[in-house]
């Protein structure tokens, strides 16, 4: 029976821990966290207190400067999902405009400051997380020169899109995942998925009952405030059918407005969310109530405890939500790691 130790990582691009979240929960020490965000800090600590966090832009540190952040020789492990709105194909990118998505957009190259700041930790492993539309940005440019990069560094590698439903998140969140080592003996995999549709021989997809509908507003719990919405939105939530959208054809002509998004989706409550995307207010409707989910609710999406605590105006609480890797997938990685790998 292999030994057990306590494994040691490190979360770059941290956001608002949901990686950290679940790592620490499977029993891994977190050396520390970095994040660029002023209220991700406050996050770290007020969720993991006496977990080291740095607040730095990591596209400015320096190789020698990382070193001297990590204080010892080895590490077991890396992770982190470098900001990926560049990426998305549901959040915003450089613009709508096709001519300009061509341009620079910086959050993209934060992909390979990952990959070098990995190479400089030298850990026995690395798991890395991005948005779909990396595969296909640029014509699929920017992802084959990720892998080269990887490949020059000397690191075997895999990747594969994971849905988080598929491992007992309630929510339809498919992600990119990247693994890799330079440890010949380390056999790179994925966890075993755990859940799916009735027909398959899994447990069946946790739903968004499961998840909150138990809640109310009455429910003493941080970050569980509706928002005060106008009254013609409430208009347009009452003509929107439970697991479906706002019926545009018909809405009457005071109604009627341009880009409607996934604000104006009403989740259903016998299936898991659709995916919880981070944005000023950007969250879908309440299946059987006529407003926008709770910060605290979407978090119940993201699998986060309810003593988990978001920090900061309620668009920041938003962007802390819907950037995190669910905290449960984080864990499930975390434990096939631990037994299967390290």
């Amino acid at each position: 029976m292999k030994r057990q130790k306590k494994l040691s990582f490190i979360d770059l691009f941290c956001g608002a821990g949901g990686m950290s979240h679940g790592f620490k929960k499977e029993g891994f020490e977190l050396l520390f966290a970095v994040d660029n965000n002023e209220y991700c800090k406050k996050v770290y600590e007020k969720n993991f207190p006496g977990d080291k966090f740095f607040h730095l832009d990591l596209k400015n540190i320096t190789n020698q400067k990382f070193k001297s952040l990590i204080g010892r020789d080895t590490v077991d492990l890396v992770v982190g999902g470098p900001p990926c709105q560049g990426f998305s194909t549901i959040g915003n990118r450089v613009s709508s405009n096709p001519t300009n998505r061509s341009k620079k957009d910086d959050r993209n190259n934060l992909v390979y400051e990952f990959i070098r700041l990995v190479e400089v930790a030298k850990p026995k492993m690395f798991v890395m997380e991005n948005v779909k539309g990396i595969l296909t940005r640029d014509e699929g440019k920017i992802f084959s020169n990720l892998l080269k990069m990887i490949e020059r560094l000397g690191f075997s590698y895999r990747y594969r899109v994971l849905n988080a439903a598929d491992y007992g998140v309630p929510q339809f969140r498919k992600r990119v995942f990247i693994i890799g080592t330079k440890i010949k003996s380390i056999n790179l995999e994925f966890p075993d998925e755990t859940n799916g549709p009735e027909l398959l021989n899994l447990d069946k997809y946790v739903t968004v009952e499961d998840a909150f509908l138990n809640l109310d507003e009455k429910n003493n719990l941080k970050n569980h405030v509706p928002l005060r919405h106008k009254e013609k939105n409430i208009r347009r939530y009452k003509m929107i059918p439970e697991g479906s959208k706002l019926p545009e054809d018909k809405l009457p002509k005071d109604l009627y407005r341009r880009n409607f998004g996934n604000t104006f989706k009403r989740l259903s409550r016998y299936e898991p969310s659709l995916t919880i995307v981070p944005g000023h207010n950007a969250f879908p409707i309440h299946p059987t109530k006529n407003r926008s989910l709770t910060v605290r609710e979407a978090a119940r999406l993201q699998t986060f405890d309810d003593d988990f605590e978001f920090i900061g105006p309620r668009h920041e609480q938003c962007i802390q939500v819907g950037n995190a890797i669910p905290p449960l997938l984080a864990r499930k990685f975390a434990a096939m790691i631990k037994n299967r790998v390290l």
